[in-house]
């Protein structure tokens, strides 16, 4: 389980760097005629936006929780990234399939 926990850390230490210029980057998506008043849009920017603070918090916890042992924590803490990822991911498909 410690290994574990760490191999994600540094997984989501990489992804780190790609997810904080996908958020500079995330404001492009409103120059389209009307894309803000997408609701769609609004979520993913905001995913996008939150991504990298995720990112940092989780891993701030995470190795706080490593520290004491508690590795079961340190792997749910883990996680919470992981969920953004898959939103992005949902909505990215969503937006791609379903519209114009």
């Amino acid at each position: 389980m410690k290994t574990a926990v760490i191999i994600i850390n540094i997984i989501f230490l990489l992804i780190l760097i790609p997810s904080a210029m996908s958020a500079i980057m995330s404001p492009m998506m409103f120059d389209a005629p009307g894309s803000d008043k997408s609701t769609k849009t609004w979520i993913l920017f905001s995913c996008m936006v939150v991504l990298p603070i995720l990112i940092i918090i989780a891993q701030i916890i995470s190795w706080i929780a490593f520290f004491k042992q508690n590795y079961k924590l340190a792997m749910l803490i883990n996680g919470i990234p992981t969920i953004d990822i898959l939103l992005i991911g949902v909505l990215f498909f969503i937006m791609s399939s379903f519209t114009e």
